[in-house]
């Protein structure tokens, strides 16, 4: 029985070379905010997001953490600028740090490097009074980030997720907040 739990486990982890007792699984969704230099203005965006985050502790105080993120986003529609969707599907390999702020309040610090692929469809362009006047055809682009990411423990099985990042060439920036709670 124990072995087919940890080929279980392996197999979850996708592929991961390490048992289940090496690696950690927490997932969750929550919010996704953003800043999309579309043609011009530049616009932000708002949507949701769906979050898998696997950890393995290094040294004390140390560990890795591999955040894999889907989700989608739509800029805000105003007068003379640029409406659009998009969906994003990216991963994130962080190295976190915990750092002591107090004996109850112990976050994971971390900075990483990852990437991004988006997709963007219903692209219209809006005139002064909010009515789209021209189309884009759809689009996708790769990025590669950078980011930076925390994670605050709230129990043994609950935690908020927090990442920001910027890729490159698209110069798209996120800012995501999740709640994960923790698998095994």
């Amino acid at each position: 029985m124990k072995t087919w739990i940890r080929v279980g486990c392996f197999a979850a982890a996708l592929g991961l070379p390490l048992s289940c007792y090496a690696w950690r699984l927490s997932v969750g969704g929550g919010l996704l905010a953003g800043i999309v230099p579309v043609p011009s203005p530049t616009d932000t965006a708002l949507g949701w997001q769906f979050t898998g985050q696997w950890t393995r502790e290094g040294y004390v105080g140390q560990r890795w953490l591999v955040d894999l993120t889907a989700g989608q986003f739509a800029t805000q529609a105003q007068p003379d600028g640029f409406l659009e969707r998009g969906r994003e599907l990216g991963g994130l390999v962080l190295w976190q740090r915990r750092v002591p702020f107090s004996y109850a309040f112990r976050p994971w610090l971390g900075i990483g490097a990852g990437i991004t692929r988006y997709r963007f469809d219903d692209r219209l362009r809006l005139n002064s009074g909010g009515y789209a006047v021209g189309t884009y055809p759809d689009g996708s682009a790769t990025d590669w980030d950078l980011g930076i990411g925390a994670s605050i423990p709230l129990d043994r099985s609950w935690s908020i997720g927090i990442t920001a990042q910027t890729g490159f060439p698209t110069r798209i920036s996120t800012f995501g907040v999740t709640v994960l709670w923790r698998l095994f």
